[in-house]
């Protein structure tokens, strides 16, 4: 057997004549690259029919190959190794402008045939639409950044407003050229993916802000906590010392009743006296803290009859006087004011711990008075003193359960903090309000709103 002969493969951008368009000598066209153009087959074309003599109107010139140009050195060296019917492609820039050329064998001689880049941009919608009639993009050529080629620059300025989804660089003779698949309009990945970022960032933030909320709740939430603590501390200290006196008194006189150290008649009533006054205090510390947590379990029942103010305050200043307690005070009352729905012990109740208040907070010389007077549809019932008045800081708290505004170091004035906690829920449980006017040094003045019936 004869030795085998070889082929050896052209270089890159060296095109043999195809069998496609009819081969003179027979050649088959080497194999593409593995980076196709779309453009490559319509250039193949052109420079078949410019080396037939016959026109196309992506050619701009030909001419015979007699002397390279120092640009198209390298090239016409690769052409003369191409067999007749073959050619090569090469690109080379003149004067800033960026040319393409196809350098075709014949048989007698080589001819340089350039290319016209403005029919050619034009002519890639064209042919993209023929080879991609499915596609809804649209395909353009993109020059060179750097470089004139001001008419096709002009060209490819006219897409308007589109988005490019794939480009692909172009190899000889449209190097640097670049083949841009464009959308017209804008990109919907873009805009899906500012929308995602935009609903990341919001929540973001809402989980940012959720934290800082919720860090905020369990800061306020301990310190409420601290504070109930720290008061129900207070409470238990403070009932365990009003527990203690009157038990304290009654122990003592009950001891002197037993050992008989009371010898006159006058000295056991006294000691009777005191011991009923005792246990009478002891009652009634004991009935606030029952009367407190029948309200909080929602046990206590009111029950609500229509009632006229005048006979409510003589109710209350009955009651008053039946407690003996060192002071009296003035009663003011408005003419024809409208009856009011409550239940008369519940209420003279918190009117009542109003007035022992301000006979506990006032001096010597006090100035007390209760008073009875419209507010617009409702009914205030206000008690006033000259006391020392409650701190701007103190006027909600004190409503608060086992709140005393005075320093728990230097209290002097007896009491559980229950006392204005129960005639607020008691008046609340009524559908009304109660609330405090008050200055430093001058006095308090409380008042009762309720609605008219």
């Amino acid at each position: 057997m004869g030795a085998r002969s070889r082929r050896r493969p052209p270089r890159a951008g060296v095109r043999h004549r195809s069998s496609a368009v009819g081969s003179r000598n027979g050649a088959s066209r080497s194999p593409r690259p593995a980076r196709a153009d779309p453009s490559r087959s319509r250039l193949d074309r052109a420079v078949d029919a410019a080396a037939r003599g016959e026109s196309d109107p992506l050619v701009a010139t030909v001419a015979p190959l007699n002397r390279a140009t120092p640009a198209l050195e390298d090239a016409a060296r690769r052409a003369a190794a191409v067999p007749p019917g073959g050619h090569v492609f090469a690109s080379a820039e003149s004067q800033g402008d960026r040319q393409a050329w196809a350098l075709a064998r014949t048989a007698k001689r080589t001819l340089a045939i350039q290319f016209d880049l403005a029919a050619l941009a034009l002519a890639v919608p064209a042919l993209a639409g023929q080879r991609f009639p499915r596609e809804h993009a649209d395909f353009r050529l993109i020059p060179p950044r750097e470089g004139g080629l001001a008419a096709l620059k002009r060209i490819v300025a006219e897409a308007g407003s589109t988005t490019a989804v794939a480009r692909l660089a172009l190899g000889a003779p449209l190097d640097g050229f670049a083949l841009a698949a464009e959308l017209p309009g804008d990109d919907p990945a873009a805009a899906l993916a500012f929308r995602n970022r935009s609903l990341y960032i919001g929540l973001l933030i809402l989980l940012y802000i959720g934290i800082g909320v919720g860090f905020g709740l369990t800061i306020r939430e301990m310190r409420r906590a601290y504070k109930l603590s720290r008061l129900k501390t207070d409470f238990v200290a403070n009932i365990s010392h009003e527990l203690r006196t009157p038990l304290t008194s009654v122990r003592l006189f009950a001891e002197t009743l037993r050992e008989g150290r009371a010898e006159s008649p006058e000295e056991v009533r006294e000691c009777v006296e005191l011991l009923s006054s005792e246990s009478e205090r002891l009652s009634k510390l004991v009935e606030k803290l029952l009367s407190w947590s029948r309200l909080e379990s929602g046990r206590q029942m009111l029950s609500q009859e229509r009632t006229e103010v005048p006979a409510l305050l003589d109710e209350i200043g009955a009651a008053y006087k039946a407690q003996q307690l060192p002071a009296t005070y003035q009663t003011e009352l408005e003419k024809d004011l409208p009856p009011v729905n409550v239940d008369r012990d519940a209420m003279a109740q918190v009117v009542l711990n109003l007035l022992h208040n301000a006979v506990k907070y006032t001096g010597d010389q006090k100035r007390i008075r209760l008073r009875a007077r419209r507010a617009g549809r409702s009914v205030a019932i206000e008690v006033e003193d000259n006391g020392p008045g409650v701190r701007q800081q103190d006027r909600k708290r004190i409503f608060e359960r086992f709140y005393r505004a005075d320093d728990l170091l230097s209290r002097k004035t007896e009491g559980t903090g229950l006392g204005l906690a129960i005639s607020k829920k008691i008046v609340e449980a009524h559908g009304g309000r109660i609330e405090v006017d008050s200055k430093m040094g001058e006095g308090s003045t409380f008042r009762i709103v309720l609605p008219a019936a």
